[in-house]
């Protein structure tokens, strides 16, 4: 490019050691060189110090990020705005789509994260994969974290995070729990956020997880993992194995309000150390539904999840992906065998004190289930059956509805270290898709029940009929 000075003289002057290199500019580079002067090109990022914010009526800084384009990383960008306006002000991003090149590491402290647009994870898997931020938890990986107090998170119903997923979804085909595959979005560390009208679409691994933190309110949260891989029309199974709506994880009082989530697998699941935690009004299509758990995966190591209610629940099969189980509760088997993700095993501890309500099932494989023995090894499980060391009790499930797809409703294991007690159900008026085989209607292992517990039909049985469970136990 040629500077002020060089138009005026109409050429240049280039010092190469002794060399003096004199050259007169085409036409095409004047034009361009004025064209570039008289209407300069705005900076990506401006910055406003006294933005009245209509919605509180006070002053506060405004950081405007516009993208570069033609798929140009703003992970730079990005982070230059959150350091100047994420502390106090507003980082507000209008534009429709933004690159983000590599993982992210924020911190915003009363502050409101405005995006009008996606942020769209780049498809390196090589890259991705060397660059994870890692989390200890399953031996996991993150792509985006953002910690902090006091924020508000703004999806202003068109914008959120494209994770991109096709390009993981192809690469992690029948393989649960890859390795490498980072969550789109990580809530670490935070108290007091809202997180409202936004999207997750095409997630690489789970959509969201609520980490370490407290006081969340999450209303009106989208996600959608979906394949358009032409293969996956043939094999429903694989394709989207963890790609989990959100979970929870060593938090407290976390509320989801107005969740809709589409993809293959947990709809919302409560990991270890879950409580307080509650759902108003979720519906979800395709996948494993409603997760307690996995839980006790490490052996010696105390979880619980805690003071739980969920109300308003839908379940429902996707176009692509069955329903899998409704609402189902899974802890690891009593033995430590193999490593996490896949492996483990050995905790301890309870889940009480959970209710959840007015639930309605169309067509789902399991609508209520209990697993006692998880484990994702491929290992005699009658060698360790009933082996498991965590109590599920206090637990109460009123007002099903709907229908399964086959004849099992109730399919309930519990160990016999810990049977499980004090469950009650009200109102469980879920139909068998089918009759052939009513004698796996309803079956409780290791269940203590009592003649006011509301599923007096439910008995013991070591059947394996539909014992296939289609999606990730």
């Amino acid at each position: 490019m040629w500077n002020k000075a060089l138009l005026v003289l109409g050429l240049a002057t280039l010092v190469r050691g002794s060399v003096i290199d004199l050259s007169i500019p085409s036409a095409g580079d004047l034009v361009t060189e004025i064209g570039s002067l008289l209407h300069p090109i705005p900076s990506v990022l401006s910055y406003q110090e006294d933005y009245l914010d209509p919605s509180t009526g006070y002053k506060r800084k405004l950081c405007t990020l516009h993208a570069l384009g033609s798929e140009q990383d703003d992970a730079d960008n990005f982070v230059k705005a959150v350091e100047k306006c994420g502390d106090g002000g507003i980082v507000r991003l209008p534009d429709a789509n933004y690159t983000i090149g590599r993982p992210l590491d924020i911190s915003l402290t009363n502050s409101v994260l405005d995006l009008h647009g996606w942020l769209s994870f780049s498809t390196d898997i090589p890259y991705w994969i060397e660059n994870r931020i890692p989390l200890q938890f399953q031996n996991q990986s993150l792509a985006f974290i953002i910690r902090g107090h006091d924020y508000v998170l703004e999806g202003n119903d068109k914008g959120g995070i494209d994770g991109n997923g096709q390009a993981w979804y192809n690469y992690a085909k029948d393989y649960g729990n890859k390795f490498g595959r980072p969550m789109s979005l990580a809530i670490k560390d935070s108290k007091n956020v809202i997180i409202k009208n936004f999207s997750i679409i095409q997630p690489q691994f789970w959509a969201s997880l609520i980490w370490g933190s407290e006081n969340v309110y999450i209303k009106d949260f989208y996600v959608n993992a979906t394949s358009f891989n032409p293969e996956a029309a043939s094999d429903q199974k694989n394709w989207l194995q963890n790609t989990d709506g959100s979970d929870t994880y060593q938090s407290h009082n976390v509320t989801y309000e107005n969740f809709v989530y589409q993809g293959g697998d947990d709809c919302l699941a409560l990991k270890p150390n879950s409580t307080l935690i509650t759902v108003r009004n979720a519906t979800c299509l395709g996948g494993t539904g409603i997760a307690f758990g996995s839980i006790a995966q490490y052996a010696g190591i105390k979880d619980v999840i805690e003071d739980v209610y969920m109300s308003d629940i839908r379940l429902y099969p996707s176009d692509q992906c069955p329903g899998y189980q409704g609402v189902y509760f899974k802890s690891w088997l009593g033995y430590s065998l193999g490593q996490p993700p896949n492996g483990g095993g050995g905790g301890y501890g309870y889940a009480k004190n959970i209710t959840v309500e007015d639930v309605y099932m169309e067509d789902i494989w399991h609508p209520l289930v209990v697993q006692s023995d998880l484990t994702y090894l491929e290992l005699n499980r009658e060698k360790y059956a009933d082996s498991g060391l965590f109590e599920w009790t206090d637990i109460h499930l009123k007002n099903f509805t709907g229908n399964a797809l086959y004849n099992r409703v109730a399919w309930m294991s519990c160990s016999k270290l810990t049977p499980c007690h004090d469950w009650t159900f009200e109102d469980i008026d879920i139909k068998p898709g089918k009759k052939d085989h009513p004698e796996i209607s309803y079956t409780c292992n290791n269940f203590v029940l009592g003649g006011k517990d509301g599923l007096n039909q439910c008995h013991p049985s070591n059947s394996t009929l539909e014992t296939d469970n289609g999606g990730t136990l």
